[in-house]
């Protein structure tokens, strides 16, 4: 099953992502508190991480790159989202993988975390 791993302070956001993910048969791990994103992605082994920018007391471009340049999960495809339509110009500065704008449209979440999945041989 492919592995989502939502980081997101918006505990509303957090469960609708992982209710409509889940539908679509997504695993989806969903965590609202930033320092637990390196833990729980080392236990979960996430296929790909949907990280929100804005979180409370810490930048999720900043957490992307730290988790981009270390060897553990510099693999792991980053899609950052988030109600800040300007950092569609400079998401690729912190290494992200790709860009989503809140609010978002499922068929598109859905196609671009689609993407980064890991094809079945």
């Amino acid at each position: 099953m492919k592995k989502v791993l939502v980081v997101d302070d918006d505990k509303d956001i957090l469960t609708v992502v992982k209710i409509l993910l889940s539908m679509h048969g997504f695993n989806v791990e969903a965590i609202a508190r930033w320092e637990e994103i390196f833990s729980k992605t080392e236990s979960f082994n996430p296929d790909v991480i949907l990280l929100d920018v804005a979180l409370g007391g810490q930048d999720g471009r900043v957490l992307c790159k730290q988790l981009k340049t270390a060897d553990k999960t510099k693999n792991i495809p980053i899609v950052l989202f988030s109600a800040n339509h300007g950092i569609l110009e400079t998401y690729s500065e912190y290494l992200a993988d790709d860009f989503i704008a809140k609010p978002f449209d499922i068929d598109n979440l859905l196609d671009k975390l689609k993407m980064y999945m890991p094809s079945k041989n």
